[in-house]
């Protein structure tokens, strides 16, 4: 299917199944978004958490704040103030029945990093 236009590759930090470790690609993202913030002070980030459908609501929502907690972290070693990171609540992606596949899946696992004027 057609990736969703408003998903922007450098805006997202994707995740391993039932992992909350942030790869090599991630962390050069988060590398740029943190300079961006440094730059910027006056900008905000809001952290979003997607999750897949796997497993159970619970299961996900926990580990999508853990991986909310993660960039958050990894935001502020990178020198960002905590004022400019914002994090909301993570909401199940609501796939398509035909969405069966872990390559279909695997982009729903994500922390979107989303810029609030």
């Amino acid at each position: 299917g057609d990736a969703d236009p408003a998903v922007i590759e450098a805006d997202n930090i994707y995740f391993q199944l039932r992992s909350t470790a942030v790869d090599e690609a991630g962390e050069l993202k988060l590398r740029a978004h943190a300079e961006r913030l440094k730059q910027n002070p006056k900008e905000r980030v809001t952290l979003i958490g997607h999750m897949d459908d796997l497993g159970s609501r619970n299961y996900n929502l926990a580990i999508t704040e853990e991986r909310l907690m993660v960039v958050t972290s990894q935001l502020r070693a990178l020198g960002v103030p905590a004022r400019q990171i914002r994090r909301q609540r993570a909401a199940v992606e609501n796939s398509s029945p035909d969405c069966k596949t872990e390559a279909c899946r695997a982009p729903m696992r994500r922390v979107e990093l989303k810029y609030v004027d």
